[in-house]
């Protein structure tokens, strides 16, 4: 198996990399920076950038010697404003990067596949808030939504292609971009980011947060024979906090 996975520098993504890899793929590791340590196969990449994604893709391949999965991982979170406050600015950015950065990932590794002929998986990470609108995020809801919709467009076009096309939709994992939610939460409470933890801890039917290797696996899943017959679905990974 050979597989490119975007924002895999950390966090989700590099617990994504690192399972795919145990399992005995080839990955080719794409991220904006590397802080340090970097996988033999690093590519830096914008992809949000039309020109970037298609030359990450040519890179990759040539050093995978094809591509076979692509797990649209990389994304941001966005402004923590109501949207009457928000600059427009700022909202395009997170569409640019979470949801167009798909977009132009999947259309440069699915030409790739289709010409290869052998089939192939693509995996995109939305979000529980891609399945719920909050307020004072607008920006990354509306992003992470359209990723659930484009997944569908995708799985239907590539289909006839035996690519199957599918969401993993992570709630309240241990991430950075979640601390810093509980940090702003904590400001405004005028709490600690513990006692925020606490609370959302508690909202949780399963009783903890996320980690890495809770989204690794079910990527993993996705991506092999066992899930075969699964293509254009959202698969909650939450905890059960959020049922569909």
């Amino acid at each position: 198996m050979r597989a490119i996975v975007t924002g895999g520098a950390r966090g989700l993504g590099a617990a994504v990399a690192a399972r795919l890899a145990a399992d005995g793929a080839a990955v080719a590791v794409a991220d904006v920076v590397f802080p340090s340590g970097a996988p033999p196969l690093a590519f830096t990449a914008d992809i949000s950038d039309e020109a970037a994604c298609a030359d990450l893709v040519r890179r990759a391949c040539e050093a995978l010697g094809g591509l076979d999965v692509l797990v649209n991982n990389a994304g941001i979170g966005g402004p923590s404003s109501l949207v009457v406050d928000t600059p427009p600015e700022e909202f395009r950015r997170v569409l640019d990067v979470n949801l167009t950065g798909t977009f132009l990932m999947s259309q440069a590794a699915g030409r790739v596949m289709i010409a290869q002929g052998s089939g192939g998986a693509i995996v995109n990470i939305g979000s529980i808030f891609g399945q719920q609108g909050k307020a004072g995020m607008a920006g990354y809801s509306s992003s992470k939504g359209g990723i659930t919709l484009l997944t569908h467009s995708l799985a239907l076009e590539l289909a006839p292609h035996a690519i199957r096309v599918n969401t993993i939709a992570p709630g309240n994992m241990t991430t950075d971009m979640h601390l810093a939610e509980l940090q702003s939460r904590a400001d405004a409470a005028g709490t600690s980011v513990a006692e925020q933890e606490r609370l959302v801890r508690d909202s949780i039917p399963l009783g903890r947060h996320g980690t890495g290797d809770d989204i690794a696996g079910a990527v993993a899943w996705l991506v092999s024979p066992d899930a075969a017959y699964v293509t254009g679905q959202t698969i909650g990974v939450n905890g059960g906090v959020w049922l569909s």
